[in-house]
């Protein structure tokens, strides 16, 4: 997909009844990330309190969910260059379908906040070294994240970025860039699939997937943005429901039980059943 003409979009999925509704969508890939993981796994903030478990097996629970590809956050690798090894065996091995790996100091912080500090070249060079190392197949993506613009410039950014795709990350992905302007720059500067998020805050500029089309990227992750329409749509159904003591205002705005039975797959549960019940009694 990476190699397409074009910009793709992925879909920030929080958990797998959300990723089955991005997959119905259409989207191509769906993204685990960071963020998101730490708030509905912990109702913590993105500052990695979140453990590697814990990350993982959020991450096999939402490549379970759908049979589109999954990029999944692992923030900086949990570690150094032995845990970054332990850790793309885990995700290769749960399926997903791409990693980020960020080059900041722990613990780690939100690329669009002030604050990100980035670990010296050599550090995520090495961590890069190992994620490839450590791969079995070999096609599992590796997209190096870098939060250099903050202090080091767009220069800086951009020389990061190239460095750790000659290390043998696959996708750059600066974060933070400020004006189309440096979007063009990256993309003249690193001949690379190029990766960013859309946010709806922070120091990007507002963009859509056909901007980032134009600009020539690759693809743009819409990351918290699902998971912060529905804490939003929940927050305003949850202080009707304490004033009213009652749904029926909300009721047209939900899906049926009958729809949400069928994106779980209760019918496919129920012909199983049926199915394996007749072969027992057939071969008994």
């Amino acid at each position: 997909m990476l190699a397409a003409p074009g910009c793709a979009a992925a879909a920030g999925v929080h958990d797998p009844a959300v990723a089955k509704l991005a997959d119905r969508a259409g989207f191509p890939v769906l993204c685990a990330s960071g963020s998101s993981t730490a708030a509905v796994v912990a109702g913590l903030p993105d500052v990695g309190l979140v453990t590697f478990t814990e990350m993982l097996t959020h991450a096999v629970n939402l490549i379970g969910a759908t049979p589109r590809p999954v990029l999944c956050d692992i923030d900086t690798g949990f570690g150094g260059v032995t845990n970054v090894k332990r850790t793309i065996r885990a995700y290769e091995a749960a399926g997903a379908a791409g990693v980020l790996l960020e080059d900041q100091t722990f613990p780690k912080r939100c690329g669009q906040t002030s604050g990100a500090v980035p670990v010296p070249v050599s550090e995520m060079v090495a961590k890069i070294y190992a994620a490839r190392e450590a791969l079995r197949e070999g096609d599992m993506v590796i997209v190096a994240r870098t939060d250099a613009r903050q202090t080091e410039g767009l220069e800086g950014a951009i020389a990061r970025s190239q460095a750790y795709l000659e290390a043998g990350a696959d996708v750059a992905f600066p974060v933070g860039l400020p004006s189309e302007e440096e979007f063009r720059a990256c993309r003249a500067e690193l001949g690379a699939p190029l990766l960013t998020d859309v946010p709806e805050w922070g120091r990007a500029p507002t963009m859509t997937i056909a901007d980032l089309d134009d600009w020539g990227w690759d693809l743009g992750v819409f990351a918290v943005s699902a998971l912060r329409v529905a804490l939003g749509v929940v927050r305003e159904f949850f202080e009707d429901l304490a004033g009213a003591g009652t749904q029926a205002a909300w009721l047209d705005r939900m899906a049926t039980r009958g729809e949400m039975d069928e994106l779980m797959g209760l019918d496919r549960v129920r012909e199983d059943e049926r199915r394996l019940a007749e072969l027992s009694g057939a071969t008994a």
